[in-house]
């Protein structure tokens, strides 16, 4: 029987663990310890950080593993990439993983790629965040680079507000930067495909539609086509 370890416990990877079941795979999931669904559904559990990479390749290689993969979350891919470089196994490499977790990353990818984006710069310091949100003029966006579902984002439209917003964006980040970007505006559209044997076999175009509060930016629902 072949194994796949899945990382993460929570109920956005249930649908995967019951589907790797269905399939016949032998599921380990790897998550923190917490009254997590998933613990009761897989096969074998451990109880460990994800993002530890180290620990994570360890259990990957003690297991014989065929497999490594997540869904619901952005915080295990990094590892993900880490896990099947140095495992030969099939999935993302550990470089596009990188640039797909840490937002200052991408933006350097995407000038590399000739691919439109948001004016930018990576900021270490309040000082450099005061220079380029004056350099890339007001409203602009300051962001944690490695958080997702809009944590540690601010809109800033004046001076003001530059200070707080990076001590935001600093907050429970790993990294020691953070991303200042121009404000856009208009409607958001995303891209979801499936590659399967080294080729596109699906493309969804989609508007992504949100709730806006003062706090929190929600998605509730997209639309396709």
């Amino acid at each position: 029987m072949k194994k796949i370890i899945i990382l993460g416990a929570s109920i956005y990877q249930v649908p995967l663990i019951r589907t790797a079941k269905r399939m016949g795979l032998y599921t380990i999931v790897a998550s923190i310890p917490g009254d997590y669904p998933g613990f009761a559904l897989a096969d074998k559990a451990y109880y460990i950080n994800t993002t530890d990479k180290e620990a994570i390749l360890e259990i990957a290689l003690q297991e014989k593993a065929d497999g490594i993969c997540t869904t619901g979350t952005d915080v295990a891919v990094a590892t993900i990439g880490y896990v099947c470089e140095r495992m030969g196994l099939a999935g993302v490499s550990e470089n596009a993983a990188a640039l797909a977790t840490d937002k200052a990353e991408m933006k350097m990818a995407f000038l590399r790629g000739n691919v439109s984006a948001a004016k930018f710069c990576r900021v270490h310091s309040l000082e450099e965040t005061y220079r380029a949100a004056r350099e890339i003029g007001y409203p602009v966006v300051v962001k944690r680079v490695d958080s997702s579902g809009s944590r540690g984002i601010s809109i800033v439209k004046d001076e003001a507000g530059i200070e707080k917003a990076f001590r935001n964006a600093l907050e429970r980040s790993a990294k020691d930067y953070a991303l200042v970007e121009e404000m856009l505006g208009g409607t958001e559209i995303g891209v979801d495909g499936v590659v399967q044997n080294q080729k596109l076999i699906f493309l969804a175009p989609h508007e992504k539609f949100v709730y806006h509060s003062k706090k929190i930016t929600i998605p509730a629902g997209h639309g396709f086509p």
